[in-house]
C-alpha cells in the first residue's frame, strides 16, 4: 500500500479511531463520500521542502512523498519524522501534508467528522482553530500522545502527530511550518 493510500485511510478513519475510547461514534451519515476532484493537486516535489528541518536536539528522516490516483481520486501525500535521542521511548513526532485538491465535499465531510468533542479521564477530542486555520485535535494523557489537524488554504491538510510530548507542543511543531507558503500553493 502506497503512502497516498495510507493518507486517505488515515483520513478517514482517524477520527473513528480516536473516539474509540468510550466516545459515541459518528452517524454514518457523517462517513465522508469522495466526490470528483475539482483541481489538480500540487506535485509532491514541490510539497516536500515545506517539511521543516529538524530543531536543536533532534534528528529527521528523509522526507517521502507521492502523487497517486485511484478511482477518479488524485491525491498527494508528503510525510517526514523527527526523534530527539536515540533512546526507544524518545520522543517524536511526525508531519504529514496531504492535498486534496480543493474537494469540497471531502473537507466538508472531514469537518463534520471534527465537531464531535470529547473529555474523559483518558484524554480529548476537541474541534479547534489554530492559527485562523480550521482543525481538529487530540490527545490521550496517558502516553502523551497527540494529533493535531488544520486544513490550510482551503485544500490542504496538514496532520502533526506526536508521541512523548505535552499537548502544547502539537501547535509548536504546526509552527515549524511555512503556512503562508503552502497556502499560496495552487
Amino acid at each position: 500500500m502506497d503512502i497516498a493510500a495510507i493518507a486517505v485511510l488515515v483520513l478517514l478513519l482517524a477520527p473513528f479511531c480516536l473516539r474509540a475510547q468510550g466516545v459515541a461514534q459518528p452517524s454514518p451519515s457523517t462517513i465522508p463520500v469522495v466526490a470528483a476532484q475539482s483541481a489538480p493537486v500540487v506535485d509532491a516535489t514541490r510539497l516536500i521542502p515545506l517539511l521543516p528541518d529538524a530543531p536543536a536536539g533532534w534528528s529527521a528522516d528523509k522526507p517521502e512523498g507521492s502523487t497517486s490516483q485511484s478511482e477518479g481520486f488524485q491525491i498527494t501525500t508528503v510525510s517526514r519524522t523527527y526523534v530527539k535521542g536515540d533512546a526507544d521511548n524518545a520522543p517524536t513526532a511526525t508531519i504529514n501534508i496531504i492535498d486534496s485538491a480543493n474537494n469540497r465535499q471531502f473537507q466538508d465531510a472531514t469537518k463534520a467528522m471534527w465537531s464531535i468533542p470529547s473529555n474523559t479521564p483518558q484524554g480529548y477530542d476537541k474541534a479547534m482553530t489554530v492559527a485562523g486555520l480550521p482543525g481538529f485535535e487530540h490527545f490521550a494523557y496517558a502516553d502523551q500522545t497527540g494529533v493535531l489537524w488544520v486544513i490550510v488554504g482551503g485544500r490542504f491538510f496538514v496532520q502533526v502527530e506526536t508521541t512523548r510530548q505535552p499537548a502544547s507542543e502539537l501547535e509548536t511543531w504546526l509552527a515549524r511550518l511555512d503556512l503562508k507558503k503552502l497556502s499560496a500553493l495552487k
